[in-house]
């Protein structure tokens, strides 16, 4: 698994890899493409509610949760009956849809960021199943849902939407240009023109965010594009939810640890914030944090979907909440 993890992350940072290698991951693209070329010639379900679909052309990585979190909050606001569709990485799986609604859910039942979409937006249904079109209906029989977000929907097809939101790492937008596993593309660049709406999202840490939007008004001509940066807006202590203030980190010598597919972006906004980073630990996404990471007396910094994931915290552990933002919110240090 180690081995696996290093060869994922020396792939998504466009690093080169042994020539043998490099050709037995590009032998098996095609058996991804002809995945989701046979998904795309699939008839397409329409259910009686609003879809809104929020997803990725490249595997993990965008900061898509924020985008859910903050959209769930206006629908919410708006008067809506609001469900959020998800796979539920990470968790046992099940033939019928899983519901709960509320912040009660928990990420062994339904995943790491629908835990956290869920506790940042109360009154959120998580209906959870590989068989979105089911959990679709579902969530729209036992709860009257009218508005329903689907997570991680890209690629997923078949559950016909009112909008398709596409997010795009500026830091990382299309990895190498190579399809999985030789990279990090899930389906070819051209097909980002099925978005409705694109959001680029840590445009304040990105290179040539100029030369990003030419390349994104190329491929999605019609889709207007929203320029984003994660604001950090809270830190809370894990075991209790006690929250301190952010200038807290200021000059504070802590110890950062992640299982995220962008460890780079959190490290590099707990240095934004001041603090000085004695340790940094990125573990595979989803994953969860060793708990002999988390021993000792000095501050531990990670982030909410890591909290998520934590049992029982000791009480140095604290999680960094972050917010979607439009940039220009901000003056952006040069």
């Amino acid at each position: 698994m180690i081995v696996f993890h290093a060869l994922a992350e020396r792939v998504r940072r466009g690093e080169s890899i042994p020539a043998p290698l490099a050709a037995l991951l590009t032998s098996l693209t095609p058996f991804v493409r002809l995945g989701m070329a046979w998904r795309l010639r699939q008839p397409r379900v329409r259910v009686d509610a609003r879809v809104i679909s929020f997803g990725n052309i490249t595997v993990g990585g965008t900061g898509k949760t924020p985008a859910v979190i903050e959209r769930a909050r206006e629908e919410l606001a708006a008067g809506n009956r609001v469900a959020v569709l998800t796979r539920g990485y990470g968790t046992a799986s099940q033939q019928n849809p899983f519901l709960v609604k509320g912040d009660s859910a928990l990420a062994a039942q339904v995943g790491d960021e629908p835990a956290l979409i869920a506790r940042k937006a109360p009154g959120v249904v998580i209906a959870k199943g590989p068989d979105r079109v089911a959990a679709a209906r579902a969530a729209i029989d036992r709860y009257g849902c009218d508005t329903l977000i689907l997570d991680d929907g890209f690629q997923y097809v078949r559950l016909e939407r009112d909008e398709n939101v596409l997010l795009i790492d500026s830091c990382n937008p299309f990895g190498n240009g190579r399809l999985i596993p030789r990279g990090v593309l899930r389906e070819p660049i051209l097909h980002a023109g099925r978005a409705t709406t694109v959001i680029l999202t840590r445009c304040d840490q990105a290179g040539d965010l100029a030369r990003l939007r030419a390349q994104v008004e190329a491929l999605c001509p019609y889709a207007p594009i929203r320029e984003t940066w994660h604001a950090p807006a809270s830190l809370w202590r894990v075991s209790d939810g006690e929250e301190v203030p952010l200038e807290h980190l200021h000059g504070m010598r802590v110890r950062a640890a992640c299982a995220i597919a962008h460890p780079e972006a959190f490290f590099r906004t707990l240095e934004s914030l001041g603090a000085v980073l004695t340790e940094r630990l990125a573990c595979a996404d989803h994953s969860r944090i060793p708990e002999s990471a988390l021993a000792g007396s000095a501050m531990l910094v990670t982030t909410e979907k890591d909290a998520m994931r934590m049992e029982r915290a000791p009480e140095n552990v604290y999680a960094l909440g972050i917010e979607l933002r439009t940039l220009g919110t901000r003056v952006v240090a040069g």
